[in-house]
């Protein structure tokens, strides 16, 4: 596995569009995701990556493992929590071919 390394602008800009949406424990993830770190990324080539966050952030209550979910043009978007803390952005689609980055935050539908 790869060292953590921040996410790129595109990921940033996709995490904070649906983490702005208001949903029990929104505000402990968004605290969160200013810590956020991509340890990994998928191995089909989408722009779903693995998260780590700083322990000293507080963990959200959220006890169901998706937290938030989003349509995109063919597809959809998730975020996915473990013990409250952000684990998981994934990026699912119905398209022909695999998207290489996450979408435009103004294609993004909460």
């Amino acid at each position: 596995m790869a060292s953590p390394r921040p996410l790129t602008p595109n990921e940033r800009a996709t995490l904070n569009t649906l983490l702005a949406a208001d949903f029990p424990g929104a505000a402990e993830l968004r605290a969160q995701a200013a810590t956020a770190r991509v340890t990994g990324r998928c191995g089909c080539g989408c722009p779903t990556i693995d998260l780590a966050v700083d322990g000293a952030t507080p963990r959200s209550p959220k006890k169901e493992s998706v937290a938030v979910e989003a349509d995109v043009p063919d597809g959809g978007l998730i975020v996915f929590v473990g013990e409250g803390r952000l684990s998981c952005l994934e990026y699912w689609t119905t398209a022909d071919e695999t998207p290489a980055e996450f979408p435009p935050p103004g294609q993004i539908t909460l």
